[in-house]
Protein backbone atom coordinates (compact mmCIF):
# COMPACT_ATOMS: atom_id res chain seq x y z
CA UNK A 1 0.00 0.00 0.00
CA UNK A 2 2.48 2.74 0.81
CA UNK A 3 0.18 5.58 1.60
CA UNK A 4 2.24 8.13 2.54
CA UNK A 5 0.57 10.49 5.14
CA UNK A 6 1.25 13.95 6.79
CA UNK A 7 2.30 15.36 3.87
CA UNK A 8 4.65 18.71 4.24
CA UNK A 9 2.56 21.05 3.03
CA UNK A 10 -1.16 20.70 2.59
CA UNK A 11 -3.00 20.11 -0.38
CA UNK A 12 -4.90 21.83 -2.61
CA UNK A 13 -7.55 22.46 -5.44
CA UNK A 14 -9.23 25.16 -6.84
CA UNK A 15 -13.03 25.13 -6.50
CA UNK A 16 -15.20 27.80 -8.05
CA UNK A 17 -12.47 30.27 -7.63
CA UNK A 18 -11.84 29.12 -4.04
CA UNK A 19 -8.66 27.50 -2.91
CA UNK A 20 -10.25 24.33 -0.53
CA UNK A 21 -7.72 22.50 1.50
CA UNK A 22 -7.58 19.05 0.76
CA UNK A 23 -6.17 18.26 3.70
CA UNK A 24 -5.80 19.59 7.58
CA UNK A 25 -2.42 21.36 7.69
CA UNK A 26 -1.19 19.91 11.06
CA UNK A 27 -1.82 16.20 10.66
CA UNK A 28 -2.24 16.62 6.55
CA UNK A 29 -6.06 14.60 7.35
CA UNK A 30 -7.99 14.59 4.67
CA UNK A 31 -10.94 16.51 4.75
CA UNK A 32 -14.24 16.25 2.91
CA UNK A 33 -14.86 18.35 -0.03
CA UNK A 34 -18.82 19.41 -1.31
CA UNK A 35 -19.91 17.24 -3.61
CA UNK A 36 -17.23 14.50 -3.12
CA UNK A 37 -18.84 10.43 -3.19
CA UNK A 38 -17.86 7.97 -0.74
CA UNK A 39 -17.23 10.33 1.69
CA UNK A 40 -16.85 7.30 3.99
CA UNK A 41 -13.47 6.21 2.67
CA UNK A 42 -12.09 10.08 3.22
CA UNK A 43 -13.90 10.09 6.84
CA UNK A 44 -11.97 6.05 7.44
CA UNK A 45 -8.52 7.42 5.96
CA UNK A 46 -8.62 10.00 8.72
CA UNK A 47 -9.45 7.72 11.40
CA UNK A 48 -7.04 5.38 10.62
CA UNK A 49 -4.54 8.40 10.90
CA UNK A 50 -5.54 9.56 14.09
CA UNK A 51 -5.11 5.87 15.30
CA UNK A 52 -1.83 6.21 14.62
CA UNK A 53 -0.72 9.68 15.57
CA UNK A 54 -2.68 10.35 18.59
CA UNK A 55 -0.58 9.31 21.98
CA UNK A 56 1.68 7.69 19.38
CA UNK A 57 4.11 4.49 20.44
CA UNK A 58 6.96 2.82 18.54
CA UNK A 59 8.35 -0.55 18.97
CA UNK A 60 11.45 0.61 17.80
CA UNK A 61 14.00 3.32 16.46
CA UNK A 62 16.69 0.94 15.78
CA UNK A 63 14.44 -1.77 13.44
CA UNK A 64 16.19 -1.24 10.03
CA UNK A 65 14.50 -3.47 8.04
CA UNK A 66 10.53 -4.23 8.22
CA UNK A 67 9.35 -6.79 9.95
CA UNK A 68 8.32 -9.53 7.36
CA UNK A 69 4.58 -10.09 9.61
CA UNK A 70 3.96 -7.19 11.14
CA UNK A 71 0.63 -6.68 13.32
CA UNK A 72 -1.96 -4.90 12.63
CA UNK A 73 -1.37 -1.30 14.54
CA UNK A 74 2.12 -1.41 15.49
CA UNK A 75 4.54 1.08 14.51
CA UNK A 76 8.37 1.71 14.45
CA UNK A 77 10.28 5.02 14.57
CA UNK A 78 12.72 4.49 10.75
CA UNK A 79 16.61 5.06 11.12
CA UNK A 80 18.73 6.69 8.30
CA UNK A 81 19.93 3.85 7.87
CA UNK A 82 16.51 1.72 6.67
CA UNK A 83 16.19 -1.04 4.02
CA UNK A 84 13.74 -2.58 1.85
CA UNK A 85 10.18 -0.27 1.81
CA UNK A 86 11.35 1.82 4.83
CA UNK A 87 14.49 3.02 2.48
CA UNK A 88 14.57 7.28 2.72
CA UNK A 89 11.97 7.05 5.33
CA UNK A 90 14.60 7.38 8.16
CA UNK A 91 13.12 9.47 11.00
CA UNK A 92 9.50 9.05 10.15
CA UNK A 93 6.87 6.48 12.20
CA UNK A 94 6.07 3.44 10.19
CA UNK A 95 2.52 2.17 11.18
CA UNK A 96 1.24 -1.26 9.60
CA UNK A 97 -2.32 -0.41 9.46
CA UNK A 98 -4.79 -1.75 7.12
CA UNK A 99 -2.78 -4.06 5.57
CA UNK A 100 -0.24 -1.58 4.49
CA UNK A 101 2.90 0.64 5.67
CA UNK A 102 1.02 4.22 7.02
CA UNK A 103 4.16 6.45 7.60
CA UNK A 104 4.14 10.13 9.17
CA UNK A 105 6.29 12.82 9.13
CA UNK A 106 6.90 14.37 12.65
CA UNK A 107 6.67 17.83 13.04
CA UNK A 108 9.14 20.03 15.44
CA UNK A 109 7.83 18.54 18.83
CA UNK A 110 5.81 15.70 18.42
CA UNK A 111 6.57 12.85 21.04
CA UNK A 112 6.61 9.47 20.64
CA UNK A 113 6.82 6.41 23.16
CA UNK A 114 9.34 3.72 22.42
CA UNK A 115 8.76 0.21 23.86
CA UNK A 116 11.75 -1.40 23.67
CA UNK A 117 13.92 1.94 25.55
CA UNK A 118 11.31 2.31 27.79
CA UNK A 119 11.81 6.17 27.02
CA UNK A 120 9.93 8.91 25.29
CA UNK A 121 11.95 10.94 22.41
CA UNK A 122 10.92 13.90 21.30
CA UNK A 123 11.42 15.67 17.40
CA UNK A 124 14.14 18.68 17.84
CA UNK A 125 15.39 20.34 15.78
CA UNK A 126 14.90 17.61 13.49
CA UNK A 127 16.37 15.26 15.27
CA UNK A 128 14.55 12.96 17.52
CA UNK A 129 16.11 13.35 20.98
CA UNK A 130 15.12 11.57 24.16
CA UNK A 131 13.29 13.62 26.86
CA UNK A 132 14.42 14.49 30.05
CA UNK A 133 12.76 11.96 32.52
CA UNK A 134 10.90 13.02 35.65
CA UNK A 135 13.96 12.98 38.49
CA UNK A 136 14.28 9.50 40.15
CA UNK A 137 12.94 9.61 43.54
CA UNK A 138 15.80 11.40 46.21
CA UNK A 139 16.69 10.00 49.38
CA UNK A 140 14.82 9.95 52.43
CA UNK A 141 14.95 13.75 54.56
CA UNK A 142 14.59 12.81 57.95
CA UNK A 143 12.09 14.03 60.24
CA UNK A 144 12.88 17.08 61.71
CA UNK A 145 13.70 15.67 65.52
CA UNK A 146 14.94 17.17 68.60
CA UNK A 147 16.41 21.05 68.68
CA UNK A 148 16.75 23.29 71.08
CA UNK A 149 13.50 25.51 70.24
CA UNK A 150 10.34 23.23 69.21
CA UNK A 151 7.85 24.70 66.83
CA UNK A 152 5.09 22.22 66.29
CA UNK A 153 3.31 23.83 63.66
CA UNK A 154 6.85 24.05 61.29
CA UNK A 155 7.44 20.79 62.56
CA UNK A 156 3.92 19.52 61.34
CA UNK A 157 4.13 21.56 58.02
CA UNK A 158 7.81 19.32 57.38
CA UNK A 159 6.65 16.32 57.57
CA UNK A 160 2.77 17.06 55.82
CA UNK A 161 5.36 18.25 52.93
CA UNK A 162 7.36 15.22 52.77
CA UNK A 163 4.82 12.73 53.19
CA UNK A 164 3.56 14.59 49.75
CA UNK A 165 6.63 14.69 47.68
CA UNK A 166 6.98 10.90 48.91
CA UNK A 167 3.81 10.12 47.62
CA UNK A 168 3.73 11.75 44.47
CA UNK A 169 7.13 9.59 43.91
CA UNK A 170 9.65 12.58 43.88
CA UNK A 171 11.34 11.39 47.26
CA UNK A 172 11.82 8.17 49.04
CA UNK A 173 9.20 7.70 52.00
CA UNK A 174 10.36 10.29 54.83
CA UNK A 175 11.76 8.57 58.04
CA UNK A 176 11.66 9.71 61.46
CA UNK A 177 15.46 9.88 62.94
Amino acid sequence: MGLSICAPACRSVFEGGLKMAETTTRLSLPLLVPGQGQKDITHNEALVVLDMLVQPVAQSRVVAAPPHSPEQGICWLIPDEATGVWAGKGGQLACWMEGGWHYATASEGWAIWLIDEEVAVRRLHGQWQRVAPWAAPSAAIPVPAGGAIVDAEARLAIETLLSRLSALGLMEGAEAE
